[in-house]
């Protein structure tokens, strides 16, 4: 099967079905090494950051397995004249980050870092959503 991109060339790749299938290939691996681990070892620690690692090797490939690109439907056609629009650069994620941070210190070290951090790391949220939902 054959696909043409913006610009009329066409592509005959597996493209994502390539990809889909070495993660999976990845998960299967990694699920067969924590099999093996856990019950060499009888450590409870790897064998569950092993099996989350093939969770996510798995969670990769279905979703690359899932989202293939649609090419030449109707929508498509309908809104093909429609600029992409890409979000400006902002120093959000970063307060957001620094935020998820502060309130992970908070924990560890008790409520009086708790209470502000919370609150910073709602400002930023809040900061991000409302940029986000602007189009300039």
């Amino acid at each position: 099967m054959s696909f043409q991109d913006d610009a009329g060339r066409t592509d005959d790749s597996p493209g994502f079905d390539v990809q889909a299938r070495i993660f999976t290939a990845i998960g299967v691996f990694v699920t067969v090494v924590s099999i093996v681990y856990g019950f060499i070892s009888y450590e409870w620690a790897g064998t569950v950051m092993l099996s989350l690692t093939s969770g996510l090797a798995f969670l990769t490939g279905a979703y690359l397995g899932w989202r293939k690109p649609s090419h030449g439907t109707v929508e498509d056609a309908e809104h093909a004249d429609d600029e992409p629009w890409f979000p400006s650069a902002s120093i959000w994620p970063f307060a957001v980050g620094a935020g998820a941070a502060l309130v992970a210190n908070g924990l560890l070290l008790g409520t009086w870092l708790l209470a502000p951090s919370v609150v910073v790391l709602a400002y930023a949220v809040a900061g991000f959503v409302l940029q986000s939902r602007r189009r300039a």
